[in-house]
């Protein structure tokens, strides 16, 4: 496989990844917010250096999705009204 054909296929992905990313944002806009706000956890809890990626106020966060803390509450609605 020569080295023109191999480039050909990484653009290829990545214009595909671009225009998939492109339209998740147009249709699912709150899940491409959580998942940037997930990467910032996550790079909070590995490195401990804050960012806000997507300029939401949102920083890294070391208590989200912690469940290893003991006597947490049971509350599962995440803070939806009318669920326990």
């Amino acid at each position: 496989m020569g080295v023109k054909k191999i480039f050909t296929v990484l653009i290829t992905i990545v214009a595909c990844v671009l225009i998939g990313a492109l339209v998740l944002n147009v249709l699912l806009p709150n899940v491409t917010a959580q998942v940037i706000n997930a990467a910032e956890d996550m790079v909070y809890r590995a490195t401990g250096l804050t960012f806000d990626f997507n300029g939401d106020g949102n920083v890294g966060d070391s208590s989200k999705g912690d469940t290893s803390t003991p006597g947490g509450s049971d509350d599962v609605s995440g803070g939806v009204e009318g669920f326990k």
